[in-house]
């Protein structure tokens, strides 16, 4: 092979290799703008998210607190909480029921209910005053260890002392532990007032999230039906402030909300 043919041959393997590498280079020049454009994106979100929320408490009269800033997103927490709690409920279902495929019916709410327990001829089940469920709140006991936790909804109590890291003192759901809070199991408050076990005024989707919380505990692994909760006497003028006040702390918006 002459010098000539090889310079020839030469030179056609250089512009072969560079049409073969253009496309190559212009599609990572397009990753990299792309990486670019989507880092400004987030750097965006990530300046004024924040200053919107605080105009949003600014103008709306909020308290300038963490709680009172980030009210807006309260509503998403709770989704977000009871996507999590729809996914656990896939799981019991997959597990228990064989529903292979549950997960969607939960999440667009056509799911058929399941059965539940007698909580008055389970196994170990007794019935609860409400000063009696009171003590079941991770209180220490006399030989120094914790009472259990238990958590009563629409009138099922259930023991959920294995779930402490959640439900023990001091942690995020502690405050339904020891009572009835169907109430905020149905709307999301966490507000001293907002845990009773009243659903007068609800909507029937909102009530359909206790029925929902309810299987959640039914079937959950760690958790236990031990028992319901006992029908007492209450006073008609205390039962109905004590929903006038929940109102109020629903209606405000200015509450603690179920968090993940």
């Amino acid at each position: 092979m002459t010098t000539a043919t090889m310079a020839t041959a030469t030179m056609t393997t250089a512009t072969m290799s560079d049409k073969l590498l253009a496309p190559l280079e212009k599609s990572r020049d397009a990753r990299t703008g792309c990486l670019k454009n989507v880092c400004l994106f987030l750097l965006s979100l990530s300046v004024l998210v924040p200053l919107g929320l605080v105009a949003s408490a600014a103008v709306a009269g909020r308290p300038l607190t963490h709680q009172g800033v980030t009210q807006p997103l309260s509503g998403l927490n709770f989704a977000l909480m009871r996507f999590a709690r729809d996914i656990s409920r896939a799981k019991a279902r997959r597990r228990r029921f064989n529903q292979r495929y549950a997960l969607v019916p939960l999440l667009l709410g056509k799911e058929e209910p399941l059965p539940l327990g007698d909580p008055d001829s389970c196994v170990g089940c007794i019935s609860f005053t409400r000063d009696e469920l009171a003590e079941f709140d991770g209180r220490p006991l006399p030989d120094g260890s914790p009472s259990p936790l238990y958590l009563s909804v629409l009138g099922r109590v259930y023991d959920v002392s294995s779930g402490g890291a959640f439900y023990g003192p001091g942690k995020s759901y502690h405050k339904l532990v020891g009572k009835d809070a169907t109430r905020a199991f149905c709307t999301g408050c966490l507000a001293p007032s907002c845990l009773i076990s009243s659903t007068a005024h609800l909507s029937e989707t909102q009530r359909r999230e206790a029925h929902r919380w309810v299987e959640l505990y039914e079937w959950h692994d760690k958790y236990t039906l031990v028992g319901r909760l006992r029908e007492e006497a209450a006073d008609p003028a205390e039962e109905e402030m004590a929903l006038f006040h929940a109102l109020e702390a629903e209606l405000s918006g200015n509450h603690r909300p179920f968090e993940m």
